[in-house]
């Protein structure tokens, strides 16, 4: 059985799917299932073409179901670069938890994952092709177009973040669960 299939079944024996249980499924993922996500992501999706008006081109920000959509398909194309055909013959896959974050606040959506990273793989190359799968994906975006030079500022030309995660990425993640409600939280 597969990482991602165990982590589901713990799930329901935690009660995730049960009322009032977030803070149940945020220390078990925090402290049971830390040492399954090495890696810590923050994906900022692209503005997609709303209309003119007046002549002038006006984008929006992605709908939560487009973001859940694009999500899953960045950790589709990830899973298949890093398997390769393991990933489309013997379904393996990732750990993945994702969450999608900006809804219930005024800030734009954005997507956050914790990965897991094949033990035969090193950090330098499963950095690469997270890269290459954000890029490939094309709903989101690498850096940022109005980003001007200041080394003050270098950090924030890039609009995605990867980092090797520590105990409290899980507990970040999962900051704006409703505690009714784990709606917002995916195991793709």
């Amino acid at each position: 059985m597969n990482d991602i299939n165990v982590i589901r079944s713990k799930l329901a024996e935690k009660g995730a799917y049960n009322v009032s249980n977030k803070q149940l499924i945020t220390d078990w993922l925090a402290h049971d299932c830390k040492e399954q996500f090495q890696f810590g992501l923050t994906l900022m999706p692209k503005k997609v073409f709303s209309g003119y008006v007046k002549g002038k081109k006006y984008d929006r920000h992605l709908y939560k179901q487009e973001l859940e959509a694009a999500s899953n398909g960045f950790v589709h194309k990830l899973n298949g670069l890093v398997y390769k055909k393991a990933y489309a013959r013997y379904n393996k896959k990732l750990a993945v938890v994702m969450t999608i974050e900006g809804e219930r606040s005024y800030k734009d959506l954005h997507a956050h994952f914790a990965l897991s990273k094949p033990s035969a793989m090193n950090y330098m190359e499963f950095g690469k092709l997270v890269r290459e799968a954000i890029e490939r994906s094309g709903d989101f975006c690498t850096s940022d177009p109005n980003f001007k030079l200041d080394s003050s500022r270098f950090n924030e030309q890039y609009r995605y973040k990867l980092d090797i995660t520590d105990d409290g990425w899980l507990y970040y993640i999962t900051k704006e669960l409703d505690k009714h409600n784990l709606h917002n939280l995916f195991l793709p």
